[in-house]
């Protein structure tokens, strides 16, 4: 066969078609790929958003390993809001069943900057990320989560939470069947406050 009877054949259309394809796909794959482009910066903004419960800017805060651990448990990230100047703290808490862990998200609200005054004034919101042993924490329910944001005045005057099953004290009626993941989950949120008051902050917890 001649270069003239291949390039006429149906072997060489049928190959030029398939280039064809494969140029145009790998066209608008490229295309697509720069619309549809999310950055590791948009990701977590979506990501944090949701657990913020809106639409959110965040700068990431750096930790001084050193400064992570607390009396209570572990801060594992901690991002401010750059929208209302809020911070939200993933922290680890200690004291669960059998030496478990349970790891949540606490939005906390504040006053003022690190320049000026910076102050805690209460809990937006606590998420529950995960957990290590806690076999009940099934057990939980929502309402246990919504009760840290209930105690806006308590936390603005330096209050922590204790799991102490059916009492009534003010920062002590946390009531739940699982009581070594209900005191884990409260340590948890507890490493948050510690944080902000003794570094965030510079005070003292």
């Amino acid at each position: 066969m001649t270069v003239r009877q291949f390039f006429k054949s149906n072997a060489f259309k049928s190959l030029a078609v398939l280039i064809a394809i494969v140029l145009v796909a790998g066209g608008l794959l490229a295309i697509f790929n720069d619309l549809l482009y999310i950055s590791d910066e948009e990701r977590l903004n979506r990501t944090l958003s949701s657990i913020y419960g809106e639409p959110v800017t965040a700068e990431e805060v750096t930790l001084d390993d050193a400064d992570t651990e607390t009396p209570y448990g572990t801060v594992n990230a901690a991002y401010y809001i750059v929208d209302d100047g809020n911070y939200l703290l993933q922290s680890t808490g200690t004291g669960g069943y059998q030496n478990g862990t349970v790891t949540l998200w606490t939005a906390l609200t504040c006053s003022g900057t690190p320049e000026n005054g910076l102050a805690l004034t209460g809990i937006r919101k606590v998420v529950y990320d995960s957990n290590i042993n806690q076999s009940w924490i099934g057990k939980i329910e929502p309402s246990f989560y919504d009760f840290f944001a209930e105690q806006d005045e308590l936390i603005a005057d330096g209050g922590y939470f204790t799991a102490i099953r059916d009492d009534t004290g003010d920062l002590n009626n946390v009531q739940t069947g699982a009581t070594g993941a209900s005191n884990a989950i409260c340590n948890a949120v507890n490493s948050a406050l510690c944080y902000f008051r003794t570094i965030l902050t510079g005070g003292n917890a």
